[in-house]
């Protein structure tokens, strides 16, 4: 394939880092640009500040220390970094993501299979939030994979979408509500899935009361097939689903935020089509929409791409100098792909998010998608991915690779390492390793030169990347648990943070050293199945500093389902404490999910603040009523609280994983950004507004 080189930005330049106490060296005259990524990577690599010499100087090796360094040292940049007076919380813009509001696009999306007397079959949903519970499946498909007399051919049925109420099918044979219920026995009612195609209605219910009483009936457009059996109908929530991040890249942060340079780009888990719907949409012209703004017009759609066929579910890699893209692209029948894209600097790139264009081709532009399939032995098993890659950055990008992970309906999945990633050459797969378990994001530490991951039986697990792999499997810490959410590495330290939805006890966050010799399991709130949270906790500045009492803030699930915000201190030796401190608020007056928690602290108003969001109920009362919505919290003093007064802004369906750009004096150059989970909204707020 010919590799089309873009020209849209220079080399990147990183200066050598001296000890974490100290700025990176000044830039050299002429002006040596200092480019920063912001995405869902820079959440789970941490560097706390060290003053042990040899620990900072392994671990500035990595250019992901650089990216983070920046972050959370302002004085580092372009001059004049003083902020402007607090505003009232308001938002800058939201781009819209689709021509209609998504009901689903960042839901939950859930795996099933089973075992019946005649068939044999697996699928995948997606989902919308009904509340206490309940999910309506709006899309996907039913695989049926061995077949017997009388029952539909091997093969893919799309869902008929229905429901929540109870419908009666097309054929007016069967009464369908397409509702799940992951936390109850049965998981679905005697209502049940419905899918079509290839003149077969297909109902999959539960023949109530027993757990494990389900049917599979059928009706050809003349006659039925009734496939009742008593084997168990498996549910899981895919990894990754419902917690996407958009991606920040910031051209130079040590000169004036550029409008046509610095963008957002977000992957969208929905079916794309060349002149419809996208998959993969960027952002520029960000500090706009207010009084004062750096860019006269804006938000403008950087470019909107149809890649691939499928849905791009979890969240995008950006590559240093911002020319590429590393990201999964999940298809409904049960197959993924990783692609490395480069951003199209001519021609049409698509103008709205509902007007995409094929990379490459259409509009005269001179995108370049290459792909490669995720699968052990090249297409002959596939593998669904809901998860982000990790790429592992290079000084120059030359050199960089990635990590990826599939999974299959068996609850199995492998781990990929594939080179070529932002060298303009086809990524290649080097390796892949069979995980006896549904893995979770990976993320990997170059100090332990280890791949860490959580798996659906509770572990947490390694590769070590140095001869063939194999998979190191930890001890079970969490029975049962069905939640598969990355893990945080503390690089500087050599530790691992992991959180689990359940023990069948309690939800839990754990801290193990990257050897994996031990752990400390700390619950936080009462186990629960609904929602696969808690997510990856933070730290506060403490913790990243050095000075002061270290904690880290993470939203457990308090009594039953309300989310609920906890705060764990440490003892002189780095170690978390076993219980969580007295003090917690809850974040919601009912059932509700959250987002992942986001640290920040403003240096100019030397102010530590906590940014997290809530699916419904929220307990701040906001502009448009107490359902769904972004909250800040300050952390600087101690543990905060939460009222009906708490400084919150709207987020319809709550928000993705939350990302902060920038430290900046310049008008809406230091923000924040999500998408909102309903309605699939990209969302900018200034961080000032959030005070």
């Amino acid at each position: 394939m010919k590799v089309i080189v873009v020209g849209m930005m220079c080399a990147l330049a990183v200066p050598l880092l001296g000890a974490q106490s100290a700025p990176p060296l000044a830039p050299a005259s002429p002006h040596i640009r200092q480019s920063l990524v912001s995405d869902w990577t820079h959440r789970h690599l941490l560097y706390p500040d060290s003053r042990h010499a040899p620990a900072t100087d392994r671990i500035r090796k990595d250019p992901r220390f650089a990216h983070n360094w920046y972050l959370r040292h302002p004085e580092a940049r372009f001059p004049g970094h003083l902020r402007y007076p607090s505003q009232r919380p308001h938002r800058d813009w939201s781009v819209p993501l689709s021509a209609t509001p998504m009901t689903s696009a960042f839901e939950p999306l859930f795996d099933f299979s089973y075992v019946a007397n005649l068939d044999t079959g697996f699928g995948s949903v997606n989902t919308t939030d009904n509340g206490n519970g309940q999910y309506l499946a709006t899309a996907g498909s039913l695989t049926v994979t061995a077949t017997g007399t009388g029952v539909p051919n091997g093969g893919t049925y799309p869902l008929y979408p229905g429901g929540p109420a109870q419908t009666t099918s097309p054929s007016g044979k069967f009464l369908y509500k397409n509702v799940l219920y992951p936390s109850a026995v049965p998981l679905i009612d005697n209502n049940g899935l419905l899918f079509i195609g290839s003149g077969f209605e297909i109902n999959v219910w539960s023949n109530f009361p027993g757990p494990n009483n389900y049917e599979f009936d059928d009706y050809n457009g003349a006659a039925y097939t009734n496939d009742a059996v008593g084997n168990p109908f498996t549910l899981t929530e895919a990894p990754g689903a419902g917690q996407t991040s958009p991606a920040k890249f910031v051209f130079d942060v040590t000169a004036v935020p550029s409008c046509a340079n610095d963008f957002v780009v977000i992957g969208i888990p929905t079916t794309p089509s060349a002149g419809g719907q996208a998959n993969l949409v960027g952002v520029n012209n960000l500090y706009s929409g207010g009084v004062g703004a750096l860019c006269p017009t804006g938000p403008t759609v950087m470019f909107a791409y149809a890649s691939g066929t499928g849905q791009v579910p979890a969240s995008v890699v950006i590559s240093q100098n911002g020319t590429q893209l590393a990201y999964i692209e999940n298809l409904p029948g049960g197959s993924s792909y990783f692609h490395v894209l480069t951003i199209g600097t001519t021609g049409t790139n698509g103008a709205t998010a509902s007007s995409a264009v094929l990379p490459g081709a259409g509009g005269g532009n001179n995108a370049v998608d290459q792909v490669v399939q995720l699968s052990p032995d090249n297409g002959i098993t596939n593998q669904s991915s809901t998860t982000a890659p990790w790429v592992v950055y290079t000084r120059g990008d030359a050199n960089d690779v990635a990590y990826a992970t599939t999974y299959s309906p068996a609850g199995t999945g492998y781990l990929y390492k594939i080179t070529n990633i932002f060298n303009g050459s086809a990524p290649t797969i080097v390796w892949s390793v069979p995980i006896n378990a549904i893995p979770s994001t990976p993320v990997y530490d170059r100090i332990s030169n280890k791949i860490f991951f959580t798996d659906s039986a509770g572990r947490i697990d390694y590769v070590l990347d140095s001869g063939p792999p194999s998979v190191v499997y930890g001890s079970v810490l969490a029975t049962g648990t069905t939640s598969e959410n990355p893990v945080i590495v503390d690089s500087t330290n050599q530790m691992v943070y992991a959180s689990f939805n359940t023990n069948g006890v309690n939800s839990l966050v754990v801290q193990a050293p990257t050897s994996m010799a031990s752990s400390v399991s700390v619950p936080v709130g009462t186990g629960s199945n609904i929602y696969t949270a808690p997510y990856e906790p933070d730290f506060n500045n403490a913790w990243y500093t050095g000075s002061g009492t270290p904690l880290l803030y993470i939203v457990g699930t308090g009594t039953g389902t309300l989310p609920t915000l906890y705060s764990i201190g440490f003892n002189g030796a780095g170690v978390l404490n076993s219980t969580a401190d007295v003090t917690t608020a809850a974040l919601a007056t009912g059932t509700a999910d959250s987002a992942p928690v986001t640290e920040f602290y403003n240096a100019a108003l030397q102010k530590d603040y906590l940014f997290v969001g809530v699916t419904n109920n929220c307990a701040a009362t906001t502009t448009g009523g107490t359902a769904g919505c972004v909250m800040s919290l300050d952390i600087t003093s101690g543990f905060p609280t939460v009222t009906a007064a708490t400084t919150a802004l709207p987020a319809t369906g709550g928000p993705t994983g939350i990302i902060v750009d920038n430290d900046s004096g310049f008008t809406q150059a230091a923000s924040i950004y999500y998408a909102t989970r309903t309605g699939a909204a990209l969302v900018k707020a200034t961080q000032s507004g959030l005070q």
